[in-house]
């Protein structure tokens, strides 16, 4: 017979990047091609939603022929350098952060 060991220290809390690595669908509904095929939405969103406050005309979407897709934009980018604020460099903030990004409104 096995021992049930389910307890208070059988409740963990996964961190940082891990909450997306380990549990993809959480994000993107699912850890299938549907959750692919969200991400590209949200990508796609991001640099029709530069284009429409004026950065940008154009946007550029390629479908390549191992099926990976490439998103450009002619948007601001994403600032990169160190952010005194949160005392680290932003792109580690953007890449590797849940909820991290820029908002509408500076403090």
């Amino acid at each position: 017979m096995k021992k049930n060991s389910y307890g208070n220290q059988s409740i963990s809390s996964l961190k940082g990047a891990d909450r997306v690595r380990l549990r993809p669908s959480v994000i993107f509904g699912s850890d299938g091609i549907l959750g692919c095929q969200h991400s590209v939405f949200e990508i796609l969103s991001n640099s029709i939603d530069e284009a429409k406050e004026g950065y940008g005309k154009i946007i550029k979407v390629v479908l390549h022929k191992d099926y990976s897709i490439t998103i450009e934009d002619k948007g601001r980018g994403i600032p990169l350098d160190y952010n005194e604020k949160e005392q680290r460099y932003n792109w580690d903030l953007i890449f590797c952060e849940l909820y991290a990004g820029g908002s509408a409104t500076c403090c």
